[in-house]
Protein backbone atom coordinates (compact mmCIF):
# COMPACT_ATOMS: atom_id res chain seq x y z
CA UNK A 1 0.00 0.00 0.00
CA UNK A 2 1.75 3.51 -1.32
CA UNK A 3 0.08 6.64 -0.33
CA UNK A 4 1.58 9.69 -1.70
CA UNK A 5 1.67 13.08 0.23
CA UNK A 6 1.49 16.61 -1.85
CA UNK A 7 -0.10 18.58 -4.33
CA UNK A 8 -0.92 18.55 -7.78
CA UNK A 9 1.85 19.28 -10.17
CA UNK A 10 4.72 16.67 -8.37
CA UNK A 11 2.12 14.17 -7.34
CA UNK A 12 0.52 13.67 -10.71
CA UNK A 13 4.13 13.17 -12.26
CA UNK A 14 4.81 10.57 -9.77
CA UNK A 15 1.43 9.05 -10.33
CA UNK A 16 1.44 8.54 -13.90
CA UNK A 17 4.31 6.53 -13.56
CA UNK A 18 3.51 4.41 -10.49
CA UNK A 19 0.35 3.41 -12.25
CA UNK A 20 2.31 1.25 -14.52
CA UNK A 21 2.75 -0.91 -11.18
CA UNK A 22 -1.08 -1.68 -10.28
CA UNK A 23 -0.65 -4.92 -10.37
CA UNK A 24 2.14 -4.73 -7.43
CA UNK A 25 1.12 -1.82 -5.13
CA UNK A 26 -2.38 -0.20 -4.12
CA UNK A 27 -2.21 3.31 -4.74
CA UNK A 28 -3.65 6.05 -2.58
CA UNK A 29 -3.12 9.68 -3.41
CA UNK A 30 -3.59 12.51 -0.46
CA UNK A 31 -3.97 16.14 -2.21
CA UNK A 32 -3.92 19.09 -0.76
CA UNK A 33 -6.88 21.41 -1.60
CA UNK A 34 -5.72 24.72 -0.41
CA UNK A 35 -4.80 26.42 -3.79
CA UNK A 36 -6.57 30.25 -3.80
CA UNK A 37 -5.63 30.89 -7.84
CA UNK A 38 -7.19 30.54 -11.24
CA UNK A 39 -9.94 28.35 -11.91
CA UNK A 40 -9.71 26.71 -8.73
CA UNK A 41 -9.40 29.97 -6.55
CA UNK A 42 -12.60 30.85 -8.62
CA UNK A 43 -15.19 27.83 -7.55
CA UNK A 44 -13.70 28.40 -4.03
CA UNK A 45 -14.92 31.74 -3.79
CA UNK A 46 -18.40 31.13 -5.60
CA UNK A 47 -19.54 27.97 -4.12
CA UNK A 48 -17.25 27.24 -0.51
CA UNK A 49 -15.62 24.04 -2.15
CA UNK A 50 -12.14 22.75 -1.61
CA UNK A 51 -9.97 24.15 -4.00
CA UNK A 52 -10.13 21.09 -7.27
CA UNK A 53 -7.29 21.78 -9.51
CA UNK A 54 -4.80 19.98 -7.73
CA UNK A 55 -7.18 17.11 -7.50
CA UNK A 56 -8.12 17.41 -11.27
CA UNK A 57 -4.84 16.64 -12.47
CA UNK A 58 -4.42 13.60 -10.10
CA UNK A 59 -7.40 12.40 -11.36
CA UNK A 60 -6.19 12.68 -14.55
CA UNK A 61 -2.92 11.00 -13.56
CA UNK A 62 -4.30 7.97 -12.74
CA UNK A 63 -6.83 7.65 -15.62
CA UNK A 64 -5.90 4.10 -17.30
CA UNK A 65 -3.58 3.85 -20.66
CA UNK A 66 -4.84 3.70 -23.89
CA UNK A 67 -6.51 5.41 -26.74
CA UNK A 68 -9.65 5.37 -25.42
CA UNK A 69 -8.74 6.84 -22.02
CA UNK A 70 -6.09 9.29 -23.76
CA UNK A 71 -8.97 11.13 -25.07
CA UNK A 72 -10.98 11.54 -22.18
CA UNK A 73 -8.08 12.44 -20.16
CA UNK A 74 -7.36 15.10 -22.81
CA UNK A 75 -10.94 16.16 -22.10
CA UNK A 76 -10.79 15.97 -18.62
CA UNK A 77 -7.78 18.37 -18.42
CA UNK A 78 -9.55 21.43 -21.61
CA UNK A 79 -9.70 24.16 -20.37
CA UNK A 80 -11.71 26.96 -21.86
CA UNK A 81 -10.53 29.96 -23.35
CA UNK A 82 -13.27 31.63 -25.25
CA UNK A 83 -13.87 35.26 -23.47
CA UNK A 84 -17.55 34.03 -21.41
CA UNK A 85 -17.75 32.93 -17.72
CA UNK A 86 -15.96 29.75 -18.32
CA UNK A 87 -12.86 31.38 -19.86
CA UNK A 88 -9.87 29.97 -17.88
CA UNK A 89 -11.84 26.82 -16.17
CA UNK A 90 -10.71 23.49 -16.47
CA UNK A 91 -13.64 20.93 -17.99
CA UNK A 92 -12.21 18.30 -14.44
CA UNK A 93 -12.75 21.18 -12.10
CA UNK A 94 -16.63 21.90 -13.38
CA UNK A 95 -17.20 18.11 -13.97
CA UNK A 96 -15.71 17.95 -10.19
CA UNK A 97 -18.17 20.71 -8.98
CA UNK A 98 -21.19 19.04 -10.27
CA UNK A 99 -20.83 15.86 -8.99
CA UNK A 100 -20.09 17.61 -5.41
CA UNK A 101 -23.79 18.74 -6.06
CA UNK A 102 -24.76 15.25 -6.97
CA UNK A 103 -22.60 13.62 -4.20
CA UNK A 104 -22.38 15.73 -1.28
CA UNK A 105 -18.97 16.38 -0.56
CA UNK A 106 -15.24 16.19 -2.80
CA UNK A 107 -14.48 12.42 -1.11
CA UNK A 108 -17.67 11.25 -3.07
CA UNK A 109 -17.62 13.46 -6.14
CA UNK A 110 -13.79 11.84 -6.37
CA UNK A 111 -14.97 8.14 -5.64
CA UNK A 112 -17.96 8.60 -8.15
CA UNK A 113 -16.06 9.92 -10.86
CA UNK A 114 -13.07 7.28 -10.47
CA UNK A 115 -15.25 4.69 -10.77
CA UNK A 116 -16.91 5.92 -14.11
CA UNK A 117 -12.71 6.67 -15.30
CA UNK A 118 -11.60 3.08 -14.13
CA UNK A 119 -9.49 5.27 -12.09
CA UNK A 120 -6.04 2.67 -11.48
CA UNK A 121 -5.78 3.99 -7.43
CA UNK A 122 -7.81 5.78 -4.65
CA UNK A 123 -7.58 10.05 -4.69
CA UNK A 124 -8.42 11.85 -1.52
CA UNK A 125 -8.40 15.13 -0.62
CA UNK A 126 -6.54 16.20 2.57
CA UNK A 127 -9.54 17.95 3.85
CA UNK A 128 -12.95 18.94 3.24
CA UNK A 129 -13.11 21.97 4.56
CA UNK A 130 -11.58 25.29 2.53
CA UNK A 131 -8.54 26.62 3.83
CA UNK A 132 -5.74 29.44 3.12
CA UNK A 133 -1.80 28.24 3.53
CA UNK A 134 -0.15 31.23 5.53
CA UNK A 135 3.12 31.84 6.50
CA UNK A 136 4.50 33.48 9.74
CA UNK A 137 8.16 34.70 8.44
CA UNK A 138 11.55 35.70 10.59
CA UNK A 139 10.83 38.98 11.03
CA UNK A 140 6.98 38.24 12.87
CA UNK A 141 5.13 39.72 9.24
CA UNK A 142 2.42 37.09 8.31
CA UNK A 143 1.57 36.68 4.01
CA UNK A 144 -2.08 34.33 3.35
CA UNK A 145 -2.81 32.29 0.56
CA UNK A 146 -1.13 29.99 -1.50
CA UNK A 147 -0.59 32.07 -4.37
CA UNK A 148 0.63 34.55 -2.34
CA UNK A 149 3.35 32.57 -0.64
CA UNK A 150 4.33 30.73 -3.66
CA UNK A 151 4.98 34.22 -5.69
CA UNK A 152 7.14 36.30 -2.82
CA UNK A 153 10.39 37.25 -3.86
CA UNK A 154 11.99 36.52 -0.77
CA UNK A 155 12.59 32.56 0.60
CA UNK A 156 10.83 30.99 3.32
CA UNK A 157 14.07 30.42 5.23
CA UNK A 158 15.07 29.92 8.72
CA UNK A 159 11.90 29.24 11.40
CA UNK A 160 8.95 30.71 8.94
CA UNK A 161 5.97 28.78 9.90
CA UNK A 162 3.75 27.46 7.46
CA UNK A 163 0.01 27.04 8.82
CA UNK A 164 -3.78 26.57 7.52
CA UNK A 165 -6.01 29.43 8.82
CA UNK A 166 -8.37 28.39 9.53
CA UNK A 167 -7.03 25.24 10.66
CA UNK A 168 -8.68 22.37 9.59
CA UNK A 169 -9.31 18.74 10.70
CA UNK A 170 -7.31 16.34 7.93
CA UNK A 171 -10.48 14.05 5.72
CA UNK A 172 -11.08 10.65 8.12
CA UNK A 173 -10.18 8.68 4.78
CA UNK A 174 -6.85 10.01 4.77
CA UNK A 175 -6.04 9.33 7.86
CA UNK A 176 -7.18 5.93 7.41
CA UNK A 177 -5.41 5.39 4.45
CA UNK A 178 -1.82 6.37 6.32
CA UNK A 179 -2.82 4.34 8.98
CA UNK A 180 -2.75 2.03 6.77
CA UNK A 181 -0.13 2.37 4.32
CA UNK A 182 2.97 0.78 4.12
CA UNK A 183 5.17 3.59 2.79
CA UNK A 184 4.04 7.11 2.31
CA UNK A 185 5.60 9.04 -0.28
CA UNK A 186 6.40 12.96 0.61
CA UNK A 187 6.26 14.91 -2.48
CA UNK A 188 7.74 15.67 -5.36
CA UNK A 189 6.48 19.02 -5.49
CA UNK A 190 6.77 22.76 -3.93
CA UNK A 191 7.73 21.98 -0.44
CA UNK A 192 5.86 25.04 1.39
CA UNK A 193 2.78 24.78 -0.86
CA UNK A 194 1.99 21.46 -2.16
CA UNK A 195 3.73 18.79 0.27
CA UNK A 196 3.94 20.84 3.63
CA UNK A 197 0.24 21.91 3.91
CA UNK A 198 -1.12 18.53 4.10
CA UNK A 199 1.10 17.24 6.80
CA UNK A 200 -0.24 20.51 8.83
CA UNK A 201 -3.74 19.86 8.63
CA UNK A 202 -4.80 18.18 11.80
CA UNK A 203 -4.34 14.60 12.64
CA UNK A 204 -2.30 13.85 9.55
CA UNK A 205 1.78 14.67 11.17
CA UNK A 206 0.15 12.39 13.87
CA UNK A 207 -1.13 9.49 11.65
CA UNK A 208 2.05 9.31 9.75
CA UNK A 209 3.93 9.43 13.32
CA UNK A 210 1.76 6.53 14.40
CA UNK A 211 1.71 4.23 11.37
CA UNK A 212 3.98 1.70 10.56
CA UNK A 213 4.75 2.99 7.38
CA UNK A 214 7.97 3.47 5.84
CA UNK A 215 8.72 7.53 5.04
CA UNK A 216 10.08 7.98 1.59
CA UNK A 217 10.68 11.39 0.05
CA UNK A 218 11.27 12.52 -3.26
CA UNK A 219 13.70 15.59 -3.50
CA UNK A 220 13.17 18.00 -6.27
CA UNK A 221 15.36 18.29 -8.73
CA UNK A 222 15.70 22.27 -9.43
CA UNK A 223 15.61 25.10 -6.70
CA UNK A 224 12.88 27.38 -6.57
CA UNK A 225 13.56 30.73 -6.01
CA UNK A 226 11.11 31.47 -3.32
CA UNK A 227 10.76 28.46 -1.94
CA UNK A 228 13.53 26.48 -1.71
CA UNK A 229 16.50 28.83 -3.29
CA UNK A 230 19.10 27.99 -0.66
CA UNK A 231 18.21 24.83 0.21
CA UNK A 232 20.38 21.43 -0.50
CA UNK A 233 19.10 18.07 0.08
CA UNK A 234 19.37 18.19 3.87
CA UNK A 235 17.00 20.81 4.26
CA UNK A 236 14.73 19.47 2.53
CA UNK A 237 14.92 16.34 4.72
CA UNK A 238 15.18 18.57 8.10
CA UNK A 239 11.91 20.43 6.70
CA UNK A 240 9.88 17.68 6.58
CA UNK A 241 11.20 16.32 9.63
CA UNK A 242 9.81 19.78 11.59
CA UNK A 243 6.86 19.34 10.07
CA UNK A 244 6.02 15.40 11.03
CA UNK A 245 7.23 16.01 14.47
CA UNK A 246 5.55 19.87 15.90
CA UNK A 247 4.60 18.17 19.06
CA UNK A 248 5.80 14.57 19.18
CA UNK A 249 5.17 12.94 22.63
CA UNK A 250 5.33 9.90 24.56
CA UNK A 251 1.88 8.45 22.82
CA UNK A 252 2.91 9.74 19.16
CA UNK A 253 6.85 9.36 18.99
CA UNK A 254 8.85 11.33 16.78
CA UNK A 255 9.60 10.14 13.19
CA UNK A 256 11.98 10.81 10.67
CA UNK A 257 12.11 10.00 7.16
CA UNK A 258 13.74 6.92 6.56
CA UNK A 259 14.69 7.29 2.80
CA UNK A 260 14.98 10.07 0.11
CA UNK A 261 15.34 9.81 -3.23
CA UNK A 262 17.30 12.12 -5.10
CA UNK A 263 18.68 13.10 -8.63
CA UNK A 264 21.65 11.91 -10.05
CA UNK A 265 22.68 13.43 -13.59
CA UNK A 266 24.06 11.67 -15.70
CA UNK A 267 27.39 12.51 -17.71
CA UNK A 268 26.89 14.70 -20.62
CA UNK A 269 23.32 15.43 -19.61
CA UNK A 270 21.89 18.58 -19.23
CA UNK A 271 21.56 19.95 -16.27
CA UNK A 272 19.24 23.01 -14.81
CA UNK A 273 21.08 25.93 -13.53
CA UNK A 274 19.51 25.96 -10.26
CA UNK A 275 20.39 22.05 -9.38
CA UNK A 276 19.72 20.69 -5.66
CA UNK A 277 23.02 19.58 -4.13
CA UNK A 278 23.66 16.30 -2.28
CA UNK A 279 25.32 17.83 1.06
CA UNK A 280 27.31 15.96 3.57
CA UNK A 281 25.13 16.21 6.12
CA UNK A 282 22.55 14.44 4.25
CA UNK A 283 23.77 11.23 5.30
CA UNK A 284 23.64 11.90 9.16
CA UNK A 285 20.04 12.77 8.56
CA UNK A 286 18.94 9.58 6.98
CA UNK A 287 19.57 5.35 6.26
CA UNK A 288 18.80 5.30 2.73
CA UNK A 289 19.76 7.59 -0.29
CA UNK A 290 18.61 6.41 -3.40
CA UNK A 291 20.61 8.70 -6.11
CA UNK A 292 19.02 7.94 -9.74
CA UNK A 293 19.14 9.52 -12.83
CA UNK A 294 14.88 10.81 -12.67
CA UNK A 295 15.01 13.55 -14.67
CA UNK A 296 13.30 14.25 -17.65
CA UNK A 297 14.76 14.58 -21.16
CA UNK A 298 12.70 17.42 -22.22
CA UNK A 299 12.93 19.57 -19.06
CA UNK A 300 15.64 18.76 -16.62
CA UNK A 301 14.08 20.31 -13.97
CA UNK A 302 11.61 18.32 -13.62
CA UNK A 303 10.94 14.41 -12.70
CA UNK A 304 10.50 11.30 -15.38
CA UNK A 305 7.44 9.44 -14.13
CA UNK A 306 9.14 6.14 -15.24
CA UNK A 307 12.03 6.79 -14.04
CA UNK A 308 10.76 8.49 -10.96
CA UNK A 309 8.22 5.49 -10.34
CA UNK A 310 10.93 3.13 -10.76
CA UNK A 311 12.74 4.34 -8.20
CA UNK A 312 10.14 4.39 -6.13
CA UNK A 313 9.49 0.60 -6.91
CA UNK A 314 13.21 -0.14 -6.14
CA UNK A 315 12.65 0.96 -2.62
CA UNK A 316 9.79 -0.85 -2.03
CA UNK A 317 10.88 -3.93 -3.71
CA UNK A 318 14.12 -3.65 -1.02
CA UNK A 319 12.47 -2.39 1.78
CA UNK A 320 9.11 -4.80 1.99
CA UNK A 321 9.91 -7.89 0.58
Amino acid sequence: RVVTVGGGTGSSVLLRGLKWYVDRIDITAIVTTFDDGGSSGRLRDEYGVPALGDIRRCIAALIPPGTRFDKIRDEFEFRFETATQLKGHAFGNLMLLMSIQRNGNLTKAIDSISDSLNLLGRVIPVSETPSDVCATLDDGSVIRGESTVGARNEELFGKSQVYLDPAVTANPDALDALHNADVVVLGPGDLFTSVIPNLVADGVAVAVRDSQARILQICNIAKKRNESGGYSASDFVATANRYLNPVANIQSPARRVDALIVNEFEAGSPQPEKAIELDAQLHTQIDTILARPIASATDPRIHDPEKLASAVMEYVDADLT
